[in-house]
Protein backbone atom coordinates (compact mmCIF):
# COMPACT_ATOMS: atom_id res chain seq x y z
CA UNK A 1 0.00 0.00 0.00
CA UNK A 2 2.70 2.47 -1.08
CA UNK A 3 0.20 5.14 -2.10
CA UNK A 4 -2.25 4.97 0.81
CA UNK A 5 -2.77 8.52 2.10
CA UNK A 6 -0.51 9.77 -0.69
CA UNK A 7 -1.03 11.57 -4.01
CA UNK A 8 0.17 10.52 -7.44
CA UNK A 9 -0.23 12.70 -10.54
CA UNK A 10 -0.32 10.92 -13.91
CA UNK A 11 -0.06 12.55 -17.33
CA UNK A 12 -1.29 10.62 -20.36
CA UNK A 13 -3.77 9.05 -17.93
CA UNK A 14 -6.66 8.60 -20.35
CA UNK A 15 -5.30 5.47 -22.07
CA UNK A 16 -2.53 2.89 -22.34
CA UNK A 17 0.17 2.78 -19.68
CA UNK A 18 -1.11 5.93 -17.95
CA UNK A 19 -4.58 4.46 -17.55
CA UNK A 20 -3.16 1.16 -16.28
CA UNK A 21 -1.02 3.04 -13.76
CA UNK A 22 -4.06 4.99 -12.53
CA UNK A 23 -5.94 1.76 -11.90
CA UNK A 24 -2.92 0.19 -10.18
CA UNK A 25 -2.53 3.22 -7.94
CA UNK A 26 -6.26 3.13 -7.12
CA UNK A 27 -5.81 -0.21 -5.37
CA UNK A 28 -3.99 1.61 -2.56
CA UNK A 29 -7.00 3.93 -2.06
CA UNK A 30 -4.92 7.09 -2.15
CA UNK A 31 -5.46 10.18 -4.32
CA UNK A 32 -4.94 9.94 -8.09
CA UNK A 33 -4.71 13.11 -10.20
CA UNK A 34 -5.51 12.33 -13.84
CA UNK A 35 -4.24 14.55 -16.65
CA UNK A 36 -4.48 14.40 -20.44
CA UNK A 37 -6.15 16.27 -23.30
CA UNK A 38 -9.12 13.89 -23.58
CA UNK A 39 -11.63 14.92 -20.92
CA UNK A 40 -14.19 12.26 -21.86
CA UNK A 41 -11.71 9.41 -21.46
CA UNK A 42 -10.33 10.95 -18.26
CA UNK A 43 -13.82 10.95 -16.77
CA UNK A 44 -14.14 7.25 -17.64
CA UNK A 45 -10.86 6.49 -15.85
CA UNK A 46 -11.99 8.65 -12.93
CA UNK A 47 -15.06 6.46 -12.53
CA UNK A 48 -12.95 3.29 -12.48
CA UNK A 49 -10.53 4.77 -9.94
CA UNK A 50 -13.38 5.80 -7.66
CA UNK A 51 -15.02 2.38 -8.03
CA UNK A 52 -11.78 0.94 -6.62
CA UNK A 53 -12.15 3.13 -3.54
CA UNK A 54 -9.61 5.84 -4.35
CA UNK A 55 -10.07 9.58 -4.78
CA UNK A 56 -9.75 10.77 -8.38
CA UNK A 57 -9.21 14.32 -9.63
CA UNK A 58 -9.42 15.17 -13.33
CA UNK A 59 -7.43 18.12 -14.71
CA UNK A 60 -7.61 18.43 -18.49
CA UNK A 61 -4.10 19.23 -19.69
CA UNK A 62 -2.31 19.69 -23.00
CA UNK A 63 1.40 19.25 -22.23
CA UNK A 64 2.35 21.32 -25.28
CA UNK A 65 0.87 24.38 -23.53
CA UNK A 66 2.89 25.86 -20.70
CA UNK A 67 -0.17 27.53 -19.16
CA UNK A 68 -1.92 24.14 -19.01
CA UNK A 69 1.05 22.58 -17.20
CA UNK A 70 1.26 25.48 -14.74
CA UNK A 71 -2.46 25.16 -14.06
CA UNK A 72 -2.09 21.39 -13.57
CA UNK A 73 0.35 21.86 -10.72
CA UNK A 74 -1.47 24.85 -9.23
CA UNK A 75 -4.68 22.84 -9.08
CA UNK A 76 -2.87 19.75 -7.81
CA UNK A 77 -1.27 21.81 -5.01
CA UNK A 78 -4.66 23.22 -4.02
CA UNK A 79 -6.34 19.82 -3.88
CA UNK A 80 -3.59 17.79 -2.23
CA UNK A 81 -1.40 18.51 0.79
CA UNK A 82 1.60 16.90 -0.87
CA UNK A 83 2.53 15.63 -4.31
CA UNK A 84 4.26 12.38 -3.52
CA UNK A 85 4.73 10.95 -7.02
CA UNK A 86 4.43 12.11 -10.62
CA UNK A 87 4.22 9.69 -13.54
CA UNK A 88 5.38 11.91 -16.44
CA UNK A 89 3.98 9.82 -19.25
CA UNK A 90 2.49 11.75 -22.20
CA UNK A 91 3.88 10.80 -25.60
CA UNK A 92 3.27 10.17 -29.31
CA UNK A 93 5.18 9.57 -32.50
CA UNK A 94 5.28 9.18 -36.26
CA UNK A 95 7.08 6.38 -38.09
CA UNK A 96 8.84 7.08 -41.37
CA UNK A 97 12.15 7.85 -43.02
CA UNK A 98 13.48 11.27 -42.03
CA UNK A 99 13.00 12.56 -45.58
CA UNK A 100 9.30 11.61 -45.39
CA UNK A 101 8.43 13.24 -42.07
CA UNK A 102 6.77 16.64 -42.21
CA UNK A 103 7.72 19.76 -40.29
CA UNK A 104 4.55 19.49 -38.20
CA UNK A 105 5.15 15.81 -37.37
CA UNK A 106 8.70 16.48 -36.22
CA UNK A 107 7.72 19.43 -34.06
CA UNK A 108 4.75 17.63 -32.56
CA UNK A 109 7.00 14.79 -31.36
CA UNK A 110 9.50 17.24 -29.89
CA UNK A 111 6.78 19.38 -28.28
CA UNK A 112 5.05 16.44 -26.57
CA UNK A 113 7.77 13.85 -25.96
CA UNK A 114 10.58 16.19 -25.00
CA UNK A 115 9.54 19.76 -24.20
CA UNK A 116 6.22 18.77 -22.62
CA UNK A 117 7.75 16.08 -20.44
CA UNK A 118 10.61 18.36 -19.38
CA UNK A 119 8.17 21.09 -18.35
CA UNK A 120 6.06 18.62 -16.35
CA UNK A 121 9.23 17.52 -14.55
CA UNK A 122 10.24 21.14 -13.97
CA UNK A 123 6.98 22.10 -12.24
CA UNK A 124 6.84 18.79 -10.37
CA UNK A 125 10.35 19.40 -9.07
CA UNK A 126 9.41 22.89 -7.85
CA UNK A 127 6.67 21.40 -5.69
CA UNK A 128 8.79 18.49 -4.47
CA UNK A 129 11.84 20.59 -3.60
CA UNK A 130 9.62 22.81 -1.43
CA UNK A 131 8.05 19.84 0.35
CA UNK A 132 11.46 18.08 0.55
CA UNK A 133 10.39 14.74 -0.92
CA UNK A 134 8.91 13.13 -4.01
CA UNK A 135 9.45 10.73 -6.88
CA UNK A 136 9.21 11.53 -10.61
CA UNK A 137 8.97 8.59 -13.03
CA UNK A 138 9.50 9.61 -16.67
CA UNK A 139 8.42 7.41 -19.57
CA UNK A 140 11.25 7.11 -22.03
CA UNK A 141 11.33 3.93 -24.13
CA UNK A 142 13.58 1.11 -25.23
CA UNK A 143 14.09 3.65 -28.04
CA UNK A 144 15.72 5.85 -25.40
CA UNK A 145 18.52 3.29 -25.00
CA UNK A 146 19.01 1.98 -28.56
CA UNK A 147 18.52 3.29 -32.10
CA UNK A 148 15.77 2.23 -34.52
CA UNK A 149 15.50 2.84 -38.28
CA UNK A 150 12.48 4.95 -39.33
CA UNK A 151 12.00 6.10 -35.73
CA UNK A 152 14.77 8.75 -35.81
CA UNK A 153 12.98 11.75 -34.30
CA UNK A 154 11.06 9.60 -31.82
CA UNK A 155 14.40 8.04 -30.78
CA UNK A 156 15.93 11.52 -30.43
CA UNK A 157 13.15 12.62 -28.07
CA UNK A 158 13.43 9.48 -25.96
CA UNK A 159 17.24 9.68 -25.74
CA UNK A 160 16.71 13.30 -24.74
CA UNK A 161 14.43 12.28 -21.87
CA UNK A 162 16.91 9.63 -20.72
CA UNK A 163 19.75 12.16 -20.64
CA UNK A 164 17.59 14.84 -19.02
CA UNK A 165 16.47 12.48 -16.26
CA UNK A 166 20.00 11.26 -15.60
CA UNK A 167 21.10 14.89 -15.22
CA UNK A 168 18.37 16.15 -12.89
CA UNK A 169 18.73 13.06 -10.72
CA UNK A 170 21.95 14.62 -9.34
CA UNK A 171 20.33 18.04 -8.93
CA UNK A 172 17.33 16.76 -7.00
CA UNK A 173 18.95 14.08 -4.83
CA UNK A 174 19.93 16.60 -2.09
CA UNK A 175 16.23 17.50 -1.80
CA UNK A 176 15.11 13.88 -1.32
CA UNK A 177 13.50 13.80 -4.78
CA UNK A 178 14.02 10.58 -6.75
CA UNK A 179 14.10 10.23 -10.54
CA UNK A 180 13.38 7.02 -12.47
CA UNK A 181 13.10 6.45 -16.22
CA UNK A 182 10.81 3.84 -17.74
CA UNK A 183 12.02 2.01 -20.86
CA UNK A 184 9.32 -0.36 -22.16
CA UNK A 185 9.60 -2.36 -25.36
CA UNK A 186 6.41 -3.14 -27.31
CA UNK A 187 3.27 -2.70 -25.20
CA UNK A 188 -0.24 -3.80 -26.16
CA UNK A 189 -1.91 -0.39 -26.31
CA UNK A 190 -3.60 1.81 -28.88
CA UNK A 191 -0.10 3.03 -29.73
CA UNK A 192 0.01 0.37 -32.49
CA UNK A 193 -3.60 0.56 -33.75
CA UNK A 194 -4.74 1.15 -37.31
CA UNK A 195 -4.32 4.80 -38.27
CA UNK A 196 -1.61 5.07 -35.62
CA UNK A 197 1.68 3.15 -35.62
CA UNK A 198 -0.15 0.67 -37.88
CA UNK A 199 1.79 -2.35 -36.60
CA UNK A 200 -0.07 -5.61 -35.98
CA UNK A 201 0.94 -6.00 -32.36
CA UNK A 202 -0.62 -9.47 -32.21
CA UNK A 203 2.27 -10.70 -34.38
CA UNK A 204 4.90 -9.39 -31.93
CA UNK A 205 5.47 -12.15 -29.39
CA UNK A 206 7.40 -10.00 -26.91
CA UNK A 207 4.66 -7.34 -26.52
CA UNK A 208 3.32 -7.03 -22.96
CA UNK A 209 0.10 -5.72 -21.46
CA UNK A 210 0.13 -2.17 -20.02
CA UNK A 211 -0.78 -3.63 -16.62
CA UNK A 212 2.62 -5.37 -16.54
CA UNK A 213 4.31 -2.00 -17.09
CA UNK A 214 2.15 -0.36 -14.42
CA UNK A 215 3.11 -3.05 -11.90
CA UNK A 216 6.80 -2.43 -12.64
CA UNK A 217 6.36 1.32 -12.14
CA UNK A 218 4.48 0.74 -8.89
CA UNK A 219 7.21 -1.57 -7.61
CA UNK A 220 9.84 1.11 -8.32
CA UNK A 221 7.98 3.93 -6.54
CA UNK A 222 9.82 5.42 -3.57
CA UNK A 223 12.87 3.22 -4.23
CA UNK A 224 16.24 4.28 -5.63
CA UNK A 225 15.74 2.35 -8.88
CA UNK A 226 17.11 4.51 -11.68
CA UNK A 227 15.81 2.68 -14.76
CA UNK A 228 12.97 0.24 -15.45
CA UNK A 229 13.67 -1.75 -18.63
CA UNK A 230 10.87 -4.18 -19.47
CA UNK A 231 10.23 -6.87 -20.72
CA UNK A 232 13.30 -9.11 -20.51
CA UNK A 233 13.91 -8.95 -24.27
CA UNK A 234 14.08 -5.16 -24.08
CA UNK A 235 16.60 -5.44 -21.26
CA UNK A 236 18.68 -7.87 -23.31
CA UNK A 237 18.63 -5.55 -26.32
CA UNK A 238 19.67 -2.53 -24.25
CA UNK A 239 22.58 -4.38 -22.67
CA UNK A 240 23.75 -5.83 -25.97
CA UNK A 241 23.48 -2.43 -27.68
CA UNK A 242 25.73 -0.91 -25.04
CA UNK A 243 28.61 -3.18 -26.00
CA UNK A 244 27.76 -4.44 -29.52
CA UNK A 245 25.59 -1.81 -31.21
CA UNK A 246 26.26 -3.17 -34.70
CA UNK A 247 24.89 -6.60 -33.79
CA UNK A 248 21.70 -5.11 -32.36
CA UNK A 249 21.28 -2.88 -35.40
CA UNK A 250 21.37 -5.89 -37.72
CA UNK A 251 18.86 -7.78 -35.55
CA UNK A 252 16.48 -4.82 -35.54
CA UNK A 253 16.80 -4.29 -39.30
CA UNK A 254 15.93 -7.95 -39.83
CA UNK A 255 12.93 -7.73 -37.52
CA UNK A 256 11.76 -4.52 -39.20
CA UNK A 257 11.45 -6.40 -42.50
CA UNK A 258 9.18 -8.96 -40.83
CA UNK A 259 6.78 -6.44 -39.27
CA UNK A 260 3.20 -6.90 -40.45
CA UNK A 261 1.07 -3.80 -40.82
CA UNK A 262 -2.69 -3.41 -40.65
CA UNK A 263 -4.55 -3.14 -43.94
CA UNK A 264 -6.75 -0.30 -45.22
CA UNK A 265 -5.05 2.39 -43.18
CA UNK A 266 -6.37 5.94 -43.12
CA UNK A 267 -3.26 8.07 -43.44
CA UNK A 268 -4.91 11.26 -42.15
CA UNK A 269 -4.78 10.24 -38.47
CA UNK A 270 -3.14 13.19 -36.64
CA UNK A 271 -1.34 11.13 -34.01
CA UNK A 272 0.90 8.06 -34.30
CA UNK A 273 0.57 7.60 -38.08
CA UNK A 274 2.62 5.31 -40.28
CA UNK A 275 4.09 7.45 -43.09
CA UNK A 276 4.36 5.43 -46.29
CA UNK A 277 7.30 6.02 -48.61
CA UNK A 278 6.35 8.70 -51.13
CA UNK A 279 8.87 7.51 -53.74
CA UNK A 280 8.50 3.72 -53.49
Amino acid sequence: MKLKDKTILITGASSGIGRAMALRAAKDKGRVILASRNKKKLDEVKGLVEDAGAEAIVIQTDVTKDDDIKNLFLEASKKAKTLDAVFDNAGLGFIGHIYELTYDQIHKMIDVNLTGMIMVAKYASEVMVRQKHGHIVMTSSLAGLITLPQWSVYVATKWGITGFADSIRFELAPHNVRITTLHPGAVKTGFFDKDKANIDISKMGDAVKPEVIADAVYDALFTDKKKIVIPRLAKNYSLLFKYLPGVVQKLIEKQAKDIEYHEDVNEDEPEFSYVKCVKC
